[in-house]
């Protein structure tokens, strides 16, 4: 450990010097300002006493330059002219401590020990910040790669999966010849399988696009409520099919809003699977729409198992599952719904208690406009 002792008086350089010798530390002397900010110019000191008076500048202009020179010096001021104000004025500019003179020794000491554990803790973090933000520069890095691989595969695999869908509509429609029973059988349950992999192969595409900051926003007006009643037509087959009744409190004259609509209809779509996903047979899915002044605010609920309080925060995020039981998807709807809503600047909440159903909420501006956007 190097101290740097500058004071004008070459027997309290040479006393302090000895001692802390005799306790281990490297000591260098420096009679003036100038000679005080040469040699921290030259070399690293991990400590400096410094008192107030010397005879070409103050201790507090060497202060400033020794800290100018290297913020990690510790700096101990010394003077036989204590007053609060200087304390202070020299604490301000980055003085650790200061003594009085005549100095007790054992009382430096302790300054000094006390001066160095502060300078190995404020080195430590130091060194582990910029550890952790290479660590997480590289991870930004792996991050963008992995997007980007993503993004190439679930493009390069789209394409090939809407050929074989179509491929396989013809002919289970008997297009290309006919079909028995339990062919058709066979050739829907593939075409099912197609169709659920062109999902997960858009949501990855969407989340990837997200995360590069390359999903574009296209700007239209248009009717939401027509775009509301649209999609629900969709659904109108699987409800039944579940026994699953639809509540729908929806203000008919809201007119037209600016927004993407396609993104738009891509939230309501990925919340009201998730609805009908986890609503029990003779259970009800609710949706409702209220237009207000400058916002629309929607509503989608169900009457399923609802969402225990801790994982409410998680909810949101990409994969995350909250149930143990086994259903189709990617974990990636709800992600992709709260990015689009937030792209548009609005926002997207859950409401929900464990066995009572789960509402899930989210406002958007009425008008959106702007050039075609990404994030």
């Amino acid at each position: 450990m190097n101290i740097l002792i500058i004071d004008d008086d070459p027997n309290v350089r040479k006393t302090l010097g000895k001692i802390l010798k005799i306790k281990g530390f490297e000591i260098e002397e420096a009679g003036t300002g100038a000679e005080a900010t040469a040699s921290c110019r030259a070399k690293f000191f991990n400590l400096a006493l410094i008192d107030m008076r010397l005879p070409d500048t103050s201790g507090l202009e060497v202060l400033e330059a020794v800290r100018a020179l290297n913020e990690d010096t510790i700096a101990i001021m010394m003077t036989g002219y204590a007053s609060l104000d200087s304390s202070i004025e020299a604490m301000n500019k980055g003085a650790y401590s200061y003594i009085t003179k005549p100095a007790n020794m054992d009382e430096v000491l302790v300054v000094i020990e006390k001066g160095l554990e502060k300078q190995r803790l404020s080195l430590e973090y130091k060194r582990l910040l910029k550890e952790l933000t290479a660590a997480n520069e590289k991870l930004k890095e792996l991050d963008k790669r992995k997007s980007a691989f993503v993004a190439n595969v679930s493009h390069e695999f789209k394409n090939p999966l809407a050929t074989i869908k179509n491929a396989l509509s013809i002919i289970i429609n008997g297009l290309a010849g006919d079909t028995s029973p339990k062919q058709k059988e066979f050739l829907s349950s593939a075409k099912n399988n197609i169709e659920r992999l062109i999902r997960l192969v858009t949501d990855l595409l969407d989340i990837s696009k997200i995360e590069a900051g390359k999903m574009e926003m296209r700007m239209e007006n248009f009717d939401i409520v027509i775009l509301l009643n649209e999609v629900l037509v969709d659904y109108e087959r699987e409800l039944a099919k579940k026994e699953i009744s639809l509540k729908k409190d929806i203000q008919e004259d809201i007119g037209a809003i600016w927004a993407d609509r396609d993104k738009i209809s891509e939230v309501v779509i990925n919340l009201l699977n998730n609805a009908v996903k986890y609503t029990p047979a003779g259970g009800e899915v609710g949706i409702k729409l209220i237009g207000e002044e400058n916002e629309l605010y929607f509503e989608i609920s169900d009457t399923g198992p609802g969402i225990p309080e801790e994982y409410k925060d998680k909810i949101f995020d990409k994969f995350e599952r909250i149930t143990s039981e086994k259903t189709e998807g990617t974990g990636l709807g709800l992600p992709i719904a709260k990015d689009i809503v937030e792209l548009h600047k609005g926002r997207i909440w859950v409401e929900s208690e464990s066995g009572k159903g789960s509402r899930f909420i989210f406002v958007l501006p009425k008008d959106f406009r702007g050039k075609n956007t990404s994030r």
